[in-house]
């Protein structure tokens, strides 16, 4: 009787396994400036009805709203709604009074309606949108006069309302086609409600993720299990940049939020060990150690916002002094990421929040991020690292006028204080073109320098970019002032800021906006390539939206110049505008040839200029230190003789 019992049980076992579990995928898309401006919503919900699944066991609705004009006629942006995709065509099946998608009570309607209305065995929750991590959160409505982002608290308190969530079922997997917001923060902020997550560390590129996914929700149901899905979401989205127009640096993780506890367990641990460990005479010592070249959603110090560094990287910075629990974190880190892709280097899956360049919002960011801390361990320790980092000065700020300003075996270098030299973290060097009477204009910043004892020395001679561009009439020239934004061993990129000039439907043909240029130096050569180009988000969030090299009609590079010494003749930075444009313009059309390339100071570029600017020989190296506590030292400038 016994085996009796067994055998149907094993039959029945295998019979519930076999059957197609039905799907109920929600998308919450708020279209914001990302639709209204590049219709990149609607093009998404485009791939979503060209997608093969199988609309008998799988249900796909898109919450729709949040932005000023929709692309596809059959959405109007004067209400929100819900609509549910089948056999290639949209359904609109809910009306709702126009209203902020950033109300929590807009996500309560949606998955209400979708449980009572959609019933299914799995439930799956997509946030379509802007995202900046976990402190700034998710969300931006074009409607909103304010712009302010649904916090992670509140977005958390949404889902907890949910009819759903109070029967005492979880979703069982909640994605971000959204930046920055894969962070162990929100992992845990997340996990009572879902059983996995689907999220990148980094910025996403502009066409976000490829809903092309969905064909293996098909007749063949190559996604039977939700971790099969999480994979087949990441595999799609990173094999759609692999064949993009330019390199986009890329990261998706599938990560399973039942296994949370343990990992932040052993983060909490370690952090309070350290937290002990940490005072005036170990700070610097920690800060070398911790401080991370890789900070996601990061243009460059100078506009650091986010802060967001990878948390397995963070914490293996601690292996050769805290081993044994360093190897626990990574364990239950390597349970916890079931899956995880990136193009870049020590990228591993989940981002975490620490002080790492942001010292003037520190106070800001720490008594937000109090709300959205994932272990009362970690957060003691960011309490007690920002005293170090804001109490008081272990370097003076001075003026260091009377420092070494010669060339030694073709490079240039300047002598350090001790106490700068003891407490140094990392160098830059700023190459200015000077343009008259106390105006300076920075063409290239790098971190490509050395310690060497007492002197700070550049490690390169190739400090600025020359922009070619061959058409009909034969070749131009220009320059662009470039800004290193990472270095790895591999590469190194830099990043531009001007204006874009690209095609759209207008009257005159094309748009400006402000923008972002990304290129991309192999290690060893001295041609970059565009790597990505992105339109300035207008909120403190992450902007998606970017545009491919063959859209634009002409860039603008526009560089201001600066006023650097004040009365007293002291080193003092300003920005001044002389009511001129100074930069160089470089037409690059469709069909046109262009290389941007890494050369020496002494390239000829011919006679060209823009407003007051001249071609010079005269420029001057201007080298930043920053020390353990993260402050910035400007020191002398350096004439670099041609």
């Amino acid at each position: 009787m016994v085996g009796v019992l067994a055998a149907i049980a094993v039959v029945l076992a295998v019979t519930l396994s076999s059957k197609i579990q039905d799907r109920t995928i929600m998308v919450y898309m708020i279209g914001s400036n990302l639709e209204s401006e590049a219709a990149a919503a609607s093009l998404d919900i485009m791939e979503m009805r060209d997608a093969n699944f199988d609309s008998e066991h799988t249900r796909v609705l898109v919450y729709t709203g949040g932005t000023r004009r929709w692309a596809l006629s059959e959405i109007s942006a004067e209400e929100n709604a819900i609509f549910e995709i089948v056999d290639g065509d949209l359904h609109k099946v809910q009306t709702y009074d126009k209203h902020l998608m950033t109300d929590p009570q807009n996500i309560i309607d949606f998955v209400d309606y979708a449980y009572e209305n959609y019933p299914a065995d799995l439930y799956d929750l997509v946030f379509w949108d802007h995202g900046g991590g976990p402190i700034f959160g998710y969300g931006v409505d074009e409607n909103s006069i304010s712009g302010v982002p649904m916090k992670l608290p509140t977005l958390a308190k949404a889902l907890a309302g949910t009819k759903l969530v109070v029967a005492g079922k979880k979703f069982d997997m909640i994605g971000f086609d959204a930046c920055l917001m894969g962070s162990v923060e929100v992992a845990k902020a997340l996990s009572p409600y879902s059983d996995y997550m689907v999220a990148s560390e980094e910025v996403e590129p502009g066409d976000g993720w490829d809903y092309g996914f969905l064909d293996d929700l098909g007749k063949e149901r190559k996604a039977k299990s939700t971790e099969e899905l999480g994979r087949s979401i990441i595999d799609n989205y990173i094999a759609y940049y692999e064949d993009y127009d330019y390199n986009v640096d890329t990261s998706l993780s599938l990560i399973d939020l039942k296994r949370v506890d343990k990992l932040v367990g052993s983060v909490d641990e370690l952090f309070s060990n350290v937290k002990e460990e940490i005072n005036a005479q170990t700070f610097s010592q920690y800060s070398r150690l911790m401080t991370r070249d890789r900070v996601y959603g990061y243009t460059g110090r100078d506009s650091q916002s986010y802060d967001l560094v990878d948390l397995m990287d963070l914490c293996g910075s601690l292996q050769g002094k805290y081993g044994d629990k360093v190897n626990e974190i990574r364990n239950n880190f390597n349970d916890m990421v079931l899956y995880s892709k990136s193009n870049m280097n020590n990228t591993n899956g989940l981002s975490v929040y620490f002080l790492n360049f942001n010292k003037v919002e520190a106070e800001r960011m720490l008594a937000s991020y109090k709300d959205v801390a994932f272990s009362e361990g970690y957060y003691e320790f960011l309490t007690k690292y920002k005293n170090f980092v804001t109490g008081d000065r272990m370097v003076s700020r001075s003026v260091y006028k009377d420092l070494n300003e010669e060339k030694v075996d073709g490079k240039i270098e300047i002598e350090l204080t001790d106490e700068l030299r003891d407490n140094y973290q990392s160098g830059e060097i700023i190459i200015f073109r000077k343009l008259g009477d106390n105006k300076f204009m920075p063409v290239y910043r790098s971190s490509e320098v050395e310690l060497a004892g007492n002197k700070l020395r550049a490690t390169s001679n190739n400090l600025q970019f020359v922009i070619e561009v061959t058409g009909e009439e034969g070749t131009e020239y220009g320059w662009s002032a470039m800004i290193e934004k990472e270095r790895t061993e591999e590469y190194a990129d830099y990043v531009t800021f001007g204006v874009l000039y690209y095609n759209d439907d207008s009257l005159l043909g094309f748009s400006p906006k402000s923008y972002e240029m990304y290129v991309r130096v192999p290690k060893g050569s001295d041609e970059a390539q565009i790597k990505d180009i992105r339109v300035s988000s207008d909120t403190d969030l992450a902007s998606k939206m970017s545009f491919a090299p063959d859209k634009i009609k002409f860039i603008d590079f526009m560089v201001g110049t600066y006023k650097l010494y004040n009365e007293a003749g002291e080193l003092d930075y300003n920005l001044e505008s002389h009511g001129v444009l100074y930069g160089t313009e470089a037409n690059i059309e469709d069909g046109d040839k262009y290389k941007i390339r890494l050369v020496g100071l002494d390239y000829d570029f011919g006679d060209i200029y823009n407003g007051e600017f001249q071609s010079t020989d005269d420029y001057y190296a201007g080298f930043i230190l920053h020390d353990t506590q993260g402050d910035l030292h400007r020191l002398n400038l350096v004439h670099v003789e041609q």
